[in-house]
């Protein structure tokens, strides 16, 4: 009945189940590795978004002051013109009336 040159039935099945069990094992294996390297790749990408935030609201910060200085400039310069103007104004009405106004240095 036995056959010598085949291998009984139950080492065959013993070797089928010990492959089994290998490949099932490496896939829960890839896929607690392939969970991990996943969970790490949304936390540098939560970084990464916050990140970005935070220098976007930073740029838009930076934004209104540089407006606002300008205008501030803007509204400096205006202001010494009408300064000027006033002030020639005033030392061209003292010259006609007589008033000696040295001239500005240079």
């Amino acid at each position: 009945m036995d056959d010598p040159s085949t291998a009984p039935w139950w080492a065959a099945g013993g070797a089928f189940a010990l492959w089994a069990t290998r490949e099932i094992w490496g896939v829960v294996a890839s896929r607690k590795k392939d969970r991990t390297e996943t969970d790490a790749n949304i936390d540098l990408l939560n970084g990464l978004v916050q990140r970005v935030q935070s220098l976007e609201a930073s740029q838009a910060a930076m934004g209104t002051q540089l407006a606002e200085e300008m205008k501030q400039r803007m509204a400096a310069q205006e202001e010494a013109h009408r300064l000027r103007l006033r002030v020639m104004t005033l030392e061209s009405a003292m010259r006609s009336i007589g008033a000696v106004i040295p001239q500005e240095p240079a």
